[in-house]
Protein backbone atom coordinates (compact mmCIF):
# COMPACT_ATOMS: atom_id res chain seq x y z
CA UNK A 1 0.00 0.00 0.00
CA UNK A 2 1.53 3.39 -1.62
CA UNK A 3 0.48 6.67 0.06
CA UNK A 4 1.88 10.01 -1.74
CA UNK A 5 0.60 13.40 0.44
CA UNK A 6 0.81 16.71 -1.11
CA UNK A 7 0.96 19.92 0.98
CA UNK A 8 -0.16 23.28 -0.50
CA UNK A 9 1.85 26.04 1.24
CA UNK A 10 2.25 29.42 1.94
CA UNK A 11 3.96 31.22 4.39
CA UNK A 12 4.15 28.00 6.72
CA UNK A 13 7.92 27.97 7.89
CA UNK A 14 7.08 27.45 11.27
CA UNK A 15 4.32 24.53 10.68
CA UNK A 16 5.66 23.37 8.13
CA UNK A 17 8.81 20.88 8.98
CA UNK A 18 6.27 19.24 11.84
CA UNK A 19 3.56 18.30 9.13
CA UNK A 20 5.84 16.72 6.65
CA UNK A 21 7.38 14.68 10.11
CA UNK A 22 4.30 13.66 10.58
CA UNK A 23 3.17 12.36 7.54
CA UNK A 24 6.27 10.15 6.98
CA UNK A 25 6.05 8.73 10.22
CA UNK A 26 2.63 7.72 9.49
CA UNK A 27 3.37 5.70 6.51
CA UNK A 28 3.42 8.10 3.53
CA UNK A 29 5.70 7.23 0.82
CA UNK A 30 6.32 10.77 -0.43
CA UNK A 31 5.47 14.14 0.47
CA UNK A 32 5.17 16.74 -2.23
CA UNK A 33 5.36 20.38 -1.72
CA UNK A 34 4.05 22.95 -3.55
CA UNK A 35 5.27 26.36 -1.87
CA UNK A 36 2.99 29.63 -3.64
CA UNK A 37 5.53 32.14 -3.43
CA UNK A 38 6.41 32.09 0.47
CA UNK A 39 8.44 35.29 1.85
CA UNK A 40 8.66 33.96 5.23
CA UNK A 41 11.55 31.23 5.23
CA UNK A 42 9.17 28.67 4.34
CA UNK A 43 11.27 28.09 0.76
CA UNK A 44 14.22 27.72 3.07
CA UNK A 45 12.93 25.39 5.07
CA UNK A 46 11.82 23.61 2.01
CA UNK A 47 15.16 23.22 0.09
CA UNK A 48 16.80 22.13 3.54
CA UNK A 49 14.46 19.21 4.05
CA UNK A 50 14.27 18.45 -0.35
CA UNK A 51 17.73 17.90 0.48
CA UNK A 52 18.11 16.11 3.23
CA UNK A 53 14.86 13.72 3.20
CA UNK A 54 14.71 12.04 -0.65
CA UNK A 55 11.28 11.17 -0.16
CA UNK A 56 10.28 15.17 0.15
CA UNK A 57 10.01 16.71 -3.39
CA UNK A 58 8.97 20.43 -4.50
CA UNK A 59 5.75 20.80 -6.76
CA UNK A 60 5.97 23.99 -9.51
CA UNK A 61 4.06 26.86 -8.40
CA UNK A 62 0.81 26.81 -10.37
CA UNK A 63 -0.96 29.39 -12.64
CA UNK A 64 -4.69 27.87 -13.50
CA UNK A 65 -5.90 26.48 -10.37
CA UNK A 66 -8.38 24.32 -12.16
CA UNK A 67 -5.41 22.59 -14.15
CA UNK A 68 -3.78 21.73 -10.11
CA UNK A 69 -6.55 19.96 -9.03
CA UNK A 70 -6.58 17.31 -11.90
CA UNK A 71 -5.20 14.36 -11.77
CA UNK A 72 -3.29 14.54 -14.56
CA UNK A 73 -2.58 18.38 -14.15
CA UNK A 74 1.47 19.88 -13.54
CA UNK A 75 0.96 18.96 -9.69
CA UNK A 76 -0.31 15.65 -9.43
CA UNK A 77 0.11 13.82 -12.78
CA UNK A 78 4.19 14.18 -11.87
CA UNK A 79 3.63 12.56 -8.57
CA UNK A 80 1.37 9.83 -10.11
CA UNK A 81 4.08 8.55 -12.54
CA UNK A 82 6.51 8.94 -10.43
CA UNK A 83 5.30 7.20 -6.95
CA UNK A 84 2.81 5.09 -8.22
CA UNK A 85 0.72 5.68 -5.51
CA UNK A 86 -2.41 3.57 -4.71
CA UNK A 87 -3.41 6.55 -2.47
CA UNK A 88 -3.48 10.05 -2.28
CA UNK A 89 -4.12 12.77 0.28
CA UNK A 90 -3.63 16.71 -0.01
CA UNK A 91 -3.59 19.08 2.73
CA UNK A 92 -2.21 22.23 4.14
CA UNK A 93 0.79 22.36 6.70
CA UNK A 94 -1.79 23.57 9.52
CA UNK A 95 -3.06 19.81 9.40
CA UNK A 96 -2.20 17.14 11.30
CA UNK A 97 -3.58 13.97 9.65
CA UNK A 98 -3.15 11.49 12.66
CA UNK A 99 -3.88 7.45 12.36
CA UNK A 100 -5.25 5.87 15.52
CA UNK A 101 -2.49 3.09 14.68
CA UNK A 102 0.33 5.41 13.89
CA UNK A 103 -0.06 4.05 10.45
CA UNK A 104 -1.88 5.13 7.58
CA UNK A 105 -1.88 2.26 5.81
CA UNK A 106 -3.33 -0.01 8.12
CA UNK A 107 -6.88 1.53 7.66
CA UNK A 108 -9.46 -1.26 6.40
CA UNK A 109 -11.35 1.14 4.34
CA UNK A 110 -8.31 2.05 2.06
CA UNK A 111 -9.02 -1.72 0.78
CA UNK A 112 -13.00 -1.19 0.05
CA UNK A 113 -13.60 2.40 -1.14
CA UNK A 114 -12.50 4.97 -3.78
CA UNK A 115 -12.65 8.30 -1.46
CA UNK A 116 -11.81 8.08 2.63
CA UNK A 117 -13.45 11.11 4.19
CA UNK A 118 -11.16 12.07 7.07
CA UNK A 119 -12.83 14.36 10.02
CA UNK A 120 -10.73 17.62 10.61
CA UNK A 121 -11.18 19.31 14.14
CA UNK A 122 -9.58 22.55 15.09
CA UNK A 123 -7.33 22.75 18.38
CA UNK A 124 -8.37 24.04 21.18
CA UNK A 125 -5.87 26.50 22.68
CA UNK A 126 -5.20 29.16 25.49
CA UNK A 127 -3.00 31.14 23.61
CA UNK A 128 -0.96 30.92 20.03
CA UNK A 129 2.15 30.19 21.35
CA UNK A 130 2.42 26.49 19.98
CA UNK A 131 5.16 24.43 21.98
CA UNK A 132 7.19 22.06 19.50
CA UNK A 133 6.19 19.38 22.16
CA UNK A 134 2.62 19.79 21.39
CA UNK A 135 2.94 18.54 17.29
CA UNK A 136 6.38 16.64 17.36
CA UNK A 137 5.39 13.33 17.73
CA UNK A 138 1.99 10.76 17.19
CA UNK A 139 1.58 10.49 20.95
CA UNK A 140 1.62 14.72 21.37
CA UNK A 141 -0.62 14.76 18.55
CA UNK A 142 -2.80 12.49 19.79
CA UNK A 143 -3.02 14.53 23.26
CA UNK A 144 -4.05 18.09 21.10
CA UNK A 145 -6.82 19.33 22.92
CA UNK A 146 -9.46 19.38 19.93
CA UNK A 147 -12.80 21.15 19.46
CA UNK A 148 -15.61 18.53 18.94
CA UNK A 149 -18.69 20.24 19.84
CA UNK A 150 -19.02 22.28 16.83
CA UNK A 151 -21.75 24.17 14.54
CA UNK A 152 -22.07 24.83 10.58
CA UNK A 153 -21.73 28.26 10.91
CA UNK A 154 -22.25 30.85 8.05
CA UNK A 155 -21.85 34.35 7.48
CA UNK A 156 -25.27 35.13 8.58
CA UNK A 157 -24.68 33.24 11.60
CA UNK A 158 -22.17 34.75 12.83
CA UNK A 159 -22.91 38.46 12.21
CA UNK A 160 -26.33 37.86 14.27
CA UNK A 161 -23.57 36.37 16.68
CA UNK A 162 -20.81 38.21 16.71
CA UNK A 163 -19.24 37.11 20.00
CA UNK A 164 -18.74 33.33 18.14
CA UNK A 165 -15.35 31.85 17.76
CA UNK A 166 -15.03 30.73 14.41
CA UNK A 167 -12.91 28.12 15.68
CA UNK A 168 -15.75 26.39 16.59
CA UNK A 169 -16.67 26.05 13.17
CA UNK A 170 -17.70 22.56 12.02
CA UNK A 171 -15.37 22.32 9.52
CA UNK A 172 -15.40 20.23 6.26
CA UNK A 173 -13.79 17.07 5.74
CA UNK A 174 -11.10 16.33 4.00
CA UNK A 175 -10.42 13.19 1.87
CA UNK A 176 -8.10 10.90 0.57
CA UNK A 177 -8.40 9.37 -2.97
CA UNK A 178 -7.49 6.70 -5.34
CA UNK A 179 -6.08 8.40 -8.44
CA UNK A 180 -6.88 5.80 -10.72
CA UNK A 181 -10.25 6.39 -9.90
CA UNK A 182 -10.67 9.79 -9.64
CA UNK A 183 -10.50 13.01 -12.29
CA UNK A 184 -9.88 16.05 -9.88
CA UNK A 185 -10.20 17.22 -6.28
CA UNK A 186 -12.78 19.94 -5.85
CA UNK A 187 -11.97 23.42 -4.52
CA UNK A 188 -10.47 23.19 -1.12
CA UNK A 189 -9.64 19.15 -1.44
CA UNK A 190 -13.05 18.44 0.26
CA UNK A 191 -14.18 15.90 -2.47
CA UNK A 192 -13.35 14.31 -5.64
CA UNK A 193 -15.01 13.91 -8.89
CA UNK A 194 -15.07 10.48 -10.95
CA UNK A 195 -12.63 9.60 -13.48
CA UNK A 196 -15.13 7.14 -15.47
CA UNK A 197 -18.56 8.94 -14.02
CA UNK A 198 -19.51 6.16 -12.14
CA UNK A 199 -20.10 6.55 -8.66
CA UNK A 200 -17.49 6.72 -6.60
CA UNK A 201 -17.32 4.42 -3.35
CA UNK A 202 -17.08 6.46 -0.23
CA UNK A 203 -16.19 5.73 3.40
CA UNK A 204 -15.83 7.19 6.82
CA UNK A 205 -12.33 7.17 7.92
CA UNK A 206 -13.33 6.67 11.88
CA UNK A 207 -9.14 5.32 12.21
CA UNK A 208 -7.79 8.90 11.78
CA UNK A 209 -8.78 12.21 12.17
CA UNK A 210 -6.90 15.46 11.00
CA UNK A 211 -5.57 18.42 13.75
CA UNK A 212 -5.95 21.74 11.87
CA UNK A 213 -3.87 24.56 13.59
CA UNK A 214 -5.64 27.57 11.68
CA UNK A 215 -4.45 30.15 14.67
CA UNK A 216 -0.85 30.34 15.79
CA UNK A 217 0.69 33.88 16.16
CA UNK A 218 -1.08 37.05 15.02
CA UNK A 219 2.10 37.45 13.00
CA UNK A 220 0.79 34.39 10.89
CA UNK A 221 -3.03 34.79 10.66
CA UNK A 222 -2.39 38.41 9.75
CA UNK A 223 -0.33 37.40 6.47
CA UNK A 224 -2.44 34.65 5.84
CA UNK A 225 -5.28 37.63 5.25
CA UNK A 226 -3.25 39.47 3.54
CA UNK A 227 -2.52 35.85 1.28
CA UNK A 228 -5.87 35.41 0.90
CA UNK A 229 -6.07 39.05 -0.63
CA UNK A 230 -3.91 38.03 -3.30
CA UNK A 231 -5.20 34.72 -4.06
CA UNK A 232 -8.99 36.28 -4.61
CA UNK A 233 -6.87 38.72 -6.91
CA UNK A 234 -5.79 35.41 -8.93
CA UNK A 235 -8.66 33.36 -8.51
CA UNK A 236 -11.69 35.01 -7.56
CA UNK A 237 -13.74 33.24 -10.04
CA UNK A 238 -12.96 30.20 -8.48
CA UNK A 239 -14.40 31.31 -5.10
CA UNK A 240 -17.51 32.50 -6.27
CA UNK A 241 -21.46 32.83 -4.18
CA UNK A 242 -20.25 31.48 -0.57
CA UNK A 243 -17.41 29.82 -1.21
CA UNK A 244 -14.58 31.51 1.17
CA UNK A 245 -16.96 33.51 3.17
CA UNK A 246 -15.00 33.36 6.35
CA UNK A 247 -11.84 34.96 4.30
CA UNK A 248 -13.69 37.62 3.20
CA UNK A 249 -15.31 37.96 5.75
CA UNK A 250 -11.36 38.67 7.71
CA UNK A 251 -10.84 40.48 4.79
CA UNK A 252 -13.49 43.13 6.12
CA UNK A 253 -12.28 42.51 9.62
CA UNK A 254 -9.05 43.39 8.80
CA UNK A 255 -9.86 46.93 7.15
CA UNK A 256 -11.79 48.19 9.90
CA UNK A 257 -9.14 47.60 11.81
CA UNK A 258 -10.21 44.93 14.57
CA UNK A 259 -7.95 41.59 13.07
CA UNK A 260 -6.07 41.48 16.55
CA UNK A 261 -9.22 41.28 18.74
CA UNK A 262 -10.47 39.10 16.09
CA UNK A 263 -7.13 36.62 16.18
CA UNK A 264 -7.66 37.26 20.53
CA UNK A 265 -11.03 35.76 20.54
CA UNK A 266 -10.12 32.63 19.03
CA UNK A 267 -8.61 31.31 21.75
CA UNK A 268 -10.29 29.78 25.06
CA UNK A 269 -9.30 31.19 28.93
CA UNK A 270 -8.22 27.64 30.58
CA UNK A 271 -10.93 27.53 33.10
CA UNK A 272 -13.13 27.70 30.13
CA UNK A 273 -11.02 25.33 27.98
CA UNK A 274 -12.02 23.30 31.44
CA UNK A 275 -14.78 23.49 31.62
CA UNK A 276 -15.33 22.49 28.18
CA UNK A 277 -13.35 19.56 28.45
CA UNK A 278 -15.37 18.26 31.81
CA UNK A 279 -18.38 18.67 29.53
CA UNK A 280 -17.33 17.12 26.74
CA UNK A 281 -17.22 19.73 24.03
CA UNK A 282 -13.00 19.49 23.83
CA UNK A 283 -11.45 15.89 23.36
CA UNK A 284 -8.36 14.77 22.57
CA UNK A 285 -7.66 12.14 19.43
CA UNK A 286 -7.06 9.60 21.74
CA UNK A 287 -10.71 10.30 23.23
CA UNK A 288 -12.18 10.36 19.91
CA UNK A 289 -10.97 7.27 18.98
CA UNK A 290 -11.86 5.36 21.67
CA UNK A 291 -15.51 6.81 21.69
CA UNK A 292 -15.28 5.59 18.19
CA UNK A 293 -14.10 2.16 18.52
CA UNK A 294 -16.59 2.14 21.50
CA UNK A 295 -19.33 2.80 19.36
CA UNK A 296 -18.43 0.41 16.71
CA UNK A 297 -18.88 -2.38 19.37
CA UNK A 298 -21.76 -1.24 20.53
CA UNK A 299 -23.00 -1.41 16.67
CA UNK A 300 -21.61 -4.33 15.80
CA UNK A 301 -23.24 -6.18 19.33
CA UNK A 302 -26.72 -4.82 18.42
CA UNK A 303 -26.53 -6.20 14.95
CA UNK A 304 -25.68 -9.79 16.30
CA UNK A 305 -28.62 -9.78 18.56
CA UNK A 306 -30.76 -8.70 15.62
Amino acid sequence: MRISAVLWCKDEVALLPYAVAQLLRSGVYSVSIMDDGSTDGTAIALDTLHAVLPNVHICPRVKNLQDALSMDGPVFGPIIARDRPDWLLVGDPDEFWIPRTGDLRSLPALRTCDVLVVDRFNAALSSGKIDPGMIDSQAALCNLPLVVERRRMTRAIMAENPDLRWVEHHDPPKVMVRPDMVASFDLGMHDATSASGAELRRGQAGGVLIAHLPFTTFSRFERKIQNIAKVFDRFDADHSGARGWHWRRWLEIAENGELAQEYARQFFPPKTLNQMRAKGRVATANDIFARRMAEAAAHKAQAAET
